[in-house]
């Protein structure tokens, strides 16, 4: 019984991969560039999002404000930079909205990583602190690029 199991699953496997007409409906969609995002989302979820992201940005406004006065590390507050970005991916958010939220995510780590090459300079930050923000600029670069449209 096992044995005739795989066989029937081999068998409809190749046939969705080989046939004339194409992979089946099932494989299609995986393939079709179909989002969870393009689908009609309720009312309810869509002001989660909405609060989720603003809570993340008031949420890094006061580590701003706690940064500047010395009592927040710059390590806190690219977390906090990264949070918001997460949590407009992670929200749904798309098109305009979601390209703007990366676009200030990729600026103020830009600036973030330009601070932390000045304190390198004098010696106050690793190589490895540093290769850890070349690595969030990167993934802040790829994200704001993934979030354009495809053609």
């Amino acid at each position: 019984m096992q044995r005739t199991l795989l066989s029937l699953t081999a068998l409809l496997l190749a046939a969705c991969s080989s046939g004339p007409a194409g992979p089946c409906g099932p494989c299609q969609a995986q393939t079709s560039g179909l989002k969870d995002a393009e689908l009609p989302r309720s009312a309810k979820l869509e002001q989660l999002a909405t609060r989720r992201v603003a809570l993340a940005r008031k949420r890094l406004g006061l580590l701003r404000t706690s940064f500047d006065r010395g009592s927040t590390t710059i390590e806190e507050l690219f977390a906090g930079c990264r949070d918001v970005a997460f949590a407009a991916r992670d929200s749904g958010m798309h098109g305009e909205a979601l390209r703007g939220v990366l676009t200030e995510y990729r600026d103020a780590v830009i600036a973030l990583r330009d601070l932390m090459r000045e304190r390198a300079t004098k010696g106050s930050v690793s190589d490895e602190t540093m290769s850890r923000v070349d690595a969030l600029v990167a993934e802040a670069e790829y994200w704001l690029e993934d979030a354009n449209p495809r053609m």
